[in-house]
């Protein structure tokens, strides 16, 4: 019967109950996160992300290198055909040209 007295009290006391609760959780994780696997753990953690990081920018320098060569490319392209296209037409000027002067 003494045990269910202490029950009864505890029960009428819930709020006093709750907050020993909570400071007991409070160091319990406490200690939990002060422990060596915690903080191992917690280390590779972000040791992982810094190298995913790293990773991704090292891969974003990739493309925009990539990038700008196929930019320049097109540009030098674009400046061929250009010049390609006034080369025709000067032929074509000195063909109509020559084509007159032969009449």
């Amino acid at each position: 019967m003494p045990h269910r007295k202490v029950f009864n009290q505890a029960m009428e006391h819930k709020e006093i109950l709750i907050f020993a609760a909570g400071i007991a959780t409070a160091l319990v994780g406490k200690k939990i996160l002060e422990s060596k696997a915690v903080k191992d753990a917690t280390t590779d953690c972000v040791a992982g992300v810094l190298a995913v990081k790293k990773d991704a920018e090292d891969r974003m320098e990739e493309i925009k290198t990539d990038a700008e060569q196929q930019l320049a490319e097109d540009e030098e392209k674009i400046v061929i055909d250009v010049e390609s296209e006034e080369i025709e037409e000067e032929k074509l000027k000195t063909s109509k040209k020559s084509k007159k002067s032969k009449k």
